[in-house]
């Protein structure tokens, strides 16, 4: 895929905190305080007893975004961003990216707030109309 040049060439299983799920169904929006955790897989196998696809490989990382007016009222959106590594065992802390990590690609590209949810499909499914 991508001539075997693709920037980001994993699964992405994304997970939020329960409160700030609860208040996204309600508001569609993010609320101060929400914390997505990212779990990078690599692409395994495209064949199995049930038929083609993608399936998961291994695991590849750990990532998480947090919005927090307080603690990154200067970051684009008062989000930051961090990687926990890529391998096991992980860090137990870890310190904020700086904004040209992550910011910038997600200031340029993600559909609202500085969250890809064009790419998560429970995020859009759950997203009240207005």
């Amino acid at each position: 895929m991508n001539a075997g040049k693709a920037p980001f060439p994993e699964f992405h299983n994304v997970y939020i905190d329960p409160p700030s799920w609860e208040h996204y169904k309600q508001t569609g929006e993010f609320r101060d305080g929400t914390m997505l955790v990212k779990e990078l897989v690599s692409v395994g196998s495209k064949s199995a007893s049930s038929g083609n696809g993608y399936f998961m490989g291994e695991f590849i990382g750990l990532e998480v975004a947090l919005k927090d007016t307080r603690r990154f009222p200067n970051e684009p959106g008062n989000w930051a961003y961090f990687s926990f590594g890529h391998e096991y065992p992980l860090a137990k802390t870890a310190e904020a990216q700086p904004t040209s990590v992550c910011g910038g690609c997600h200031l340029a590209n993600s559909e609202e707030d500085f969250v890809f949810t064009q790419y998560y499909p429970v995020l859009r499914a759950a997203k009240p109309n207005k």
